[in-house]
């Protein structure tokens, strides 16, 4: 769906510290939900309900990663039974994963453009005034 983004803000009753990465997330990517999970806490925008949507996102970029892996260890093109070329099932894959991570990080806070919104910054500023630096 298009359209304007929502502005996110501090939200009371924020997490107070990092959650616990669910038993369900691979290995590999538990590292990324500690990281991901400290700077939402940081900023006050992690909440109990929001965790689900933080597991997706964690989840996505893992399957980016992994198909990388299999386009690097396949090619871009692979053999199909009838021994014609075909794209490798691992870019289809990859790029709706892609498109997840792309949307979640943005709807996360966890992108620059997000981050500059109203809400996402450790200060909150209030609106109307002079950029930072510039003397009026």
């Amino acid at each position: 769906m298009k359209g304007r983004k929502a502005d996110l803000r501090t939200i009371d009753g924020g997490l107070k510290g990092v959650p616990k990465a669910p038993a369900s997330l691979p290995d590999g990517i538990v590292p990324e939900w500690n990281l991901i999970a400290a700077e939402m806490v940081e900023r006050k925008i992690l909440t109990a309900s929001m965790m689900g949507v933080l597991e997706t996102y964690v989840v996505a970029l893992w399957t980016v990663r992994e198909c990388q892996k299999a386009i690097a260890e396949h090619g871009l093109l692979v053999s199909s039974a009838h021994d014609k070329l075909k794209p490798n099932p691992a870019s289809g894959m990859m790029s709706k994963a892609m498109e997840t991570v792309a949307r979640l990080s943005a709807e996360l806070g966890l992108t620059p453009a997000a981050r500059s919104k109203q809400g996402f910054q450790k200060g909150e500023k209030k609106s109307g005034g002079a950029p930072d630096g510039l003397d009026v």
